[in-house]
């Protein structure tokens, strides 16, 4: 038996072994006998998804036999999610992203940023508006497309313009197109699919949807600070001994800019619904009760906005077919089967179904309450930072979507004994655990970025800069929500 075939049944045997373990050991204080059940139930589950040795849609999918098996959850209890706001909140925004993606309109975007006046014969401004031009598009875009692209985008500049494989200024920008995306998607609820599983994840923990209004009071000063912060930790990472002499020529993206020829009626159309369902996210509920329509401040919320709106893409037409004179639409359904995000849907799924356990067994209160013992009588304060800079730093090593499914629970109870804002800090907690950029395996972007970058990329420069940036915006996290958490309540 080869040594990774070894190891694989090694990971596979682990997760029911502890389970059998776990749920056989005296209750401590506290635990029932039925929530050590729970407990092993949850340590399986987590075990497979750390180990990754399925793909971590398949072992979400396995929560529905596994806990149906060990009778901690019944399999039409679990199927009940798949109806849930959170998971029809994915399924239309990722529709409204794919029409950005169809109609070109990012790739647009990206292209003209780099070029402006202000950019050219500057690393530092260069660096600056690559950083602020993929953060502020994941905002409002999922994260792993735009890291592919502008990886993609920094491959193609640097090879044109015979840039070295030591460029610092390449190194980089390399480094940030798998960063910036993971920051900046903290800005609001479509920066990525993490987002919409803490939105889920508090939808059940707490029985309280959050609203586009109350995500983005924190996310977006939030995201456009730690923004700033990452371009200047990366002007002293990359660039203290810049050689000026190897500043990128921006020919190249001027032609390709030029390439792209006038802004169709495709993109229109694009900018036209992503800004509509933005404000109808933001200010929906409000604007129905001005008019006087009272459906609407209870219809007009995210998971409806975001389905009504993904559906309208199938029935605005854009051109006329050239051949047949048949309508042509914005968004076909193949497209939308292509740019729907279902490993996120089945992700989210068998997580709600694991927080679902987790609450049931009463694992997350009774951690709350070991974790309580442990730190003895300190403040609450110090208990919400070091929940935040915990999330940042395991979320480098667990990805963060499984990771976020044990600290929210978790989060939740605590802040009930340390008299915290539960939304707060669950909402914060969740935004630290973005902040995966280290290792291949902290989350989807980093690898993205990793594995695209070619010759500009060294892991060594993403784990050591990771590092750094770890630090620093945890804190960041934690003083903005902090002072912010008034305008969520």
């Amino acid at each position: 038996m080869s040594r990774a075939m070894t190891k694989q049944v090694i990971y596979f045997l682990l997760g029911p072994l502890t389970c059998l373990i776990v749920s056989n050991l005296n209750p401590p204080t506290g635990m029932t006998e039925a929530g050590m059940l729970n407990l092993g139930a949850c340590c399986w589950l987590m075990i497979w998804w750390m180990t990754e040795i399925f793909p971590m849609p398949a072992t979400a999918l396995m929560a529905i036999p596994i806990f149906a098996f060990l009778g901690v959850m019944a399999p039409g209890k679990a199927f009940s999610f798949l109806g849930t706001p959170g998971i029809m909140l994915i399924f239309g925004a990722t529709i409204l992203v794919g029409l950005m993606k169809e109609s070109n309109f990012i790739t647009r975007y990206a292209y003209w940023i780099l070029t402006r006046r202000m950019v050219r014969g500057s690393a530092r401004r260069m660096l600056l508006m690559f950083t602020l031009s993929i953060g502020l598009l994941s905002a409002i875009a999922p994260n792993v497309p735009l890291a592919i692209l502008f990886v993609s985008i920094t491959v193609a500049l640097g090879r044109n313009c015979n840039m070295p494989a030591n460029s610092s200024m390449m190194r980089g920008m390399c480094v940030l197109s798998g960063a910036a995306p993971a920051i900046g998607g903290i800005g609001t609820p479509l920066g990525g699919a993490p987002n919409m599983v803490i939105i889920a994840l508090i939808a059940k923990v707490l029985d309280h949807e959050v609203s586009f209004w109350q995500w983005s009071a924190i996310g977006l000063p939030l995201s456009f600070i730690s923004l700033t912060i990452l371009t200047v930790i990366a002007w002293g990472y990359f660039l203290r001994n810049h050689d000026s002499s190897q500043t990128l020529s921006t020919e190249s993206l001027d032609e390709k800019l030029e390439a792209l020829g006038p802004v169709t009626r495709h993109e229109h159309i694009a900018m036209i619904c992503i800004v509509t369902a933005l404000i109808l996210w933001s200010f929906g509920p409000q604007l129905a009760g001005l008019v006087g329509w009272g459906g609407g401040v209870r219809l007009l919320k995210g998971p409806f906005v975001a389905m009504f709106l993904g559906a309208a893409t199938f029935l605005i037409p854009f051109r006329k077919n050239k051949e047949t004179g048949a309508l042509e639409f914005s968004m076909t359904w193949n497209q939308a089967v292509r740019n729907v995000s279902w490993d996120i849907l089945v992700i989210t799924f068998g997580i709600m179904a694991f927080g679902e356990v987790l609450l049931a067994g009463g694992v997350d209160k009774w951690m709350a309450g070991l974790i309580q013992a442990m730190l003895g009588d300190i403040s609450g304060i110090l208990v919400w930072f070091m929940l935040i800079l915990l999330s940042g730093i395991c979320s480098q090593i667990i990805t963060n979507i499984a990771l976020m499914s044990l600290v929210i629970p978790l989060a939740a109870s605590l802040a009930v004994v340390y008299n915290l804002s539960p939304l707060a800090v669950c909402l914060t907690v969740g935004m630290a655990s973005n902040v995966a950029i280290m290792f291949p395996f902290s989350s989807v972007t980093a690898a993205a970025a990793i594995m695209g970058g070619q010759e500009y990329s060294r892991p060594r420069d993403f784990a050591g800069f990771g590092f750094i940036v770890t630090l620093v915006i945890s804190c960041t996290v934690f003083v903005l929500g902090y002072f912010m958490s008034g305008l969520i309540l």
